[in-house]
């Protein structure tokens, strides 16, 4: 036997059950130990000599994380891990929620509030049900809103009125564009 079976033995013991902790769930007993093998694979390196101690110090910290990188990348590549991963969604999937809405569409349009958005719930605008995003702090449910904008799949609503006023002849209408402030004062008007 040379002087360096004993040293390259452990070293090749110690990576091979730094592979095998990462496939076999051990509570990190083999991973300890394949550290004691490589400790023993230094410890015969630097009995021999200091010169060959400090080329397997090298070899290792060269070596345990290379091997540590290629026992990860084997078990993604293994069946076993598939069943740990989700898998990518489908194209159809990853599209724009809801297309068919045509949600810019009912912007600017007014409806009520199907639920309490706390900031997100559910309003009716023209007779058909969305989700909805309250622009800015609590909206109850049953109060006139009115479309802002659409953002990721839903509409953000601004509140109008209190719950109590809600004239259900107004839902569903085109907020008129021409005199915001003539709407705004005929809504002050109209509360009590």
């Amino acid at each position: 036997m040379t002087m360096l079976f004993w040293p390259i033995a452990f070293l090749v013991i110690g990576l091979l059950l730094l592979i095998v902790e990462v496939f076999v769930p051990s509570g990190g007993f083999i991973g300890f130990s394949a550290l004691f093998c490589v400790g023993l694979s230094l410890w015969h390196a630097f009995q021999y000599s200091t010169r060959l101690g400090a080329v397997f110090l090298v070899v290792d910290c060269a070596a345990v994380p290379m091997t540590a990188m290629l026992a990860f990348w084997l078990w993604t590549h293994s069946p076993m891990s598939r069943k740990f991963f989700l898998k990518p969604p489908a194209p159809d999937e990853i599209g724009v929620s809801h297309p068919e809405l045509n949600l810019p569409l009912v912007v600017g349009c007014e409806g009520r509030a199907l639920s309490p958005l706390r900031p997100s719930g559910h309003v009716e605008i023209e007779g058909r049900r969305y989700d909805g995003l309250a622009e800015e702090g609590f909206i109850p449910e049953g109060a006139l809103v009115r479309v802002v904008r659409s953002r990721s799949g839903q509409l953000v609503v601004r509140a109008l009125r209190r719950p109590a006023d809600v004239d259900s002849s107004q839902l569903g209408t085109r907020a008129s564009a021409a005199a915001p402030t003539e709407h705004i004062a005929s809504l002050i008007e109209d509360s009590p």
